[in-house]
């Protein structure tokens, strides 16, 4: 390792931890305590650091840092730590996520490396071996789908030796408890959208949803659900559309035979996960001559596009943006705790909201 590279690591150590201790920093390193006292000598001559009894604390970095703003600015400008960011897609529903991993970086004096992966999960593998192999700090992933047990994925992020968050995913119960993960409570947001049209006096609701990660949490709502109603004034219906193909009729055709299945079950009201899957869906209702939402009303679950459909569409909205701030705070926290520190693994659930439009209430 060279020299710039051990004052790189002592520097976001004491950033991080606000001391170090010289015979242990030193192992970690893999160089000689002579070695690091001069590298210590060499950044506290920079003012960067005070050397004390055993090792060193950092005072001169928040006193550099808390001068005019000219000198504020050029200290912030070395990151303390590099932080990995695998998504599925930039396209839809994760911008929002970023955008709140951003500001939580940016709050951290942390640098965030985003990659996107195309829902492959040959791509997702290569990429979290690429980020681990290159030094990031800590990583957060998104796989395309649950993880599995002692799968190749698994096993890789349990061994990386940095802190690893999952963002929106579950894993198998197994090994639930050694992999942290901050997600949606997507069984709460289908509870919620049941609910809503119960209120408003929906007695048959249905719903439906290609395949997707999303798709066993609003099960377990919807399963919950009914568990909580009485079968004699609620029934709840649940379809499964085709897997989703961009540019294929079938998709619509699918959406088609949804609404004559709704409509031969006496069906008033229906929830169904994205946005454009909705949007298509109303705009098949209002063709048919039925009003919305006088004769048939429509939730969509992630309130990407939703307010712009031909009614503005009710809709389930992810807190996607908190999700991806709660996901790297807790890797900044994870970072500033001692390597060797014994923690309980965290498995945080953010509840989404519910965005009540003129889908599913008459404008006043």
């Amino acid at each position: 390792m060279t020299a710039a590279a051990r004052h790189d690591a002592i520097l976001r150590e004491l950033e991080l931890r606000g001391a170090l201790s010289s015979a242990v920093f030193a192992a970690r390193l893999g160089v000689t305590p002579m070695t690091l006292w001069r590298d210590l000598v060499a950044l506290e001559e920079r003012e960067l650091l005070v050397r004390v009894h055993g090792g060193a604390v950092s005072p001169a970095v928040a006193q550099v840092q808390s001068r005019g703003a000219r000198d504020a600015e050029g200290a912030r400008t070395r990151p303390v730590a590099t932080i990995g960011m695998i998504v599925p897609t930039t396209q839809y529903y994760f911008p929002e996520v970023i955008r709140g991993a951003s500001r939580a970086a940016r709050e951290s004096n942390c640098r965030l490396v985003v990659g996107a992966t195309n829902y492959s999960p040959q791509e997702e593998f290569r990429q979290a071996e690429r980020l681990i192999a290159s030094g990031v700090d800590a990583l957060m992933i998104t796989p395309h789908d649950t993880i599995v047990e002692d799968s190749p994925l698994q096993r890789m992020l349990e061994e990386a030796g940095i802190p690893v968050v999952m963002v929106e995913r579950a894993v198998e119960a197994q090994i639930d408890g050694r992999l942290e993960w901050v997600r949606t409570d997507h069984a709460h947001g289908a509870e919620v959208a049941v609910r809503h049209l119960a209120q408003q006096g929906h007695r048959v609701i249905t719903l439906a949803a290609r395949p997707a990660a999303t798709v066993a949490g609003l099960d377990a709502g919807f399963r919950r659900a009914m568990a909580a109603t009485d079968p004699e004034s609620l029934v709840l219906l649940r379809r499964d559309l085709s897997p989703p193909d961009t540019g294929d009729d079938a998709n619509l055709a699918d959406l088609a035979d949804l609404l004559d299945e709704c409509v031969a079950k006496s069906v008033t009201a229906v929830i169904l996960l994205g946005d454009a899957d909705a949007m298509a869906f109303l705009d098949l209702v209002l063709e048919r001559g039925m009003r919305v939402p006088e004769d048939f009303a429509i939730v969509a679950y992630d309130d990407e596009i939703a307010a712009f459909a031909t009614v503005p569409l009710t809709a389930v909205a992810p807190p996607k943006r908190e999700l991806g701030h709660a996901a790297l705070r807790l890797c900044v926290d994870r970072l500033k705790q001692p390597a060797d520190a014994s923690h309980a693994p965290v498995r945080m659930a953010l509840l989404p909201s519910l965005i009540v439009r003129d889908s599913t209430v008459r404008p006043a």
